[in-house]
């Protein structure tokens, strides 16, 4: 594994462990959920504006269909937290992680870049700062809008979500 789908690929664990852990009780644990919201955010953000653009010419259909998932995934994290926004985000990452992990996917592809590339790339990674975030949307405005980005990307809400609101 390279040094990216290493940093990366570590990084989708650690987020998928503070998903589960806020599912733990009856309730949404704020405080884990919190802290996913806040570290998904920042990985996302570091494949748009690190990733992504050292890739110029590579698979565009791909690159564009990452994108219209991190536009759905970014969007459910805009309403207060619930088990639905939840089970559709799992729904989401569970592929799109997959994607960006296999041979042939994003990461992969970034280690295949000149090793100096990929060392400098890294270390923007390792020292990229946590993003300030701006507190949940409690509008139903903001829970529709997710569903409409979510539908761009291709996942249906009553699926992925269980059919919860």
């Amino acid at each position: 594994m390279g040094a990216i789908a290493e940093l990366m690929a570590g990084d989708h664990a650690r987020l998928d462990g503070l998903l589960a852990r806020s599912l733990e009780g009856p309730d949404v644990a704020r405080a884990a959920f919190g802290a996913f919201r806040g570290g998904l955010l920042r990985h996302i953000g570091l494949e748009e504006t690190v990733l992504l653009p050292a890739l110029s010419g590579w698979d565009a259909a791909l690159a564009a269909k990452l994108r219209l998932e991190h536009g759905a995934i970014t969007n459910l994290l805009v309403p207060e937290p619930t088990r639905a926004i939840a089970a559709a985000l799992r729904a989401i990452l569970a592929p799109h992680n997959r994607a960006e992990e296999k041979p042939g996917g994003l990461y992969d592809a970034v280690d295949a870049l000149p090793a100096a590339e990929v060392e400098r790339l890294a270390a923007r990674l390792r020292g990229a700062p946590d993003l300030p975030l701006r507190p949940y949307s409690k509008r139903p405005q903001a829970l529709e809008a997710a569903k409409r980005a979510m539908a761009r990307a291709g996942f249906d809400w009553d699926a992925c979500a269980g059919g919860g609101s």
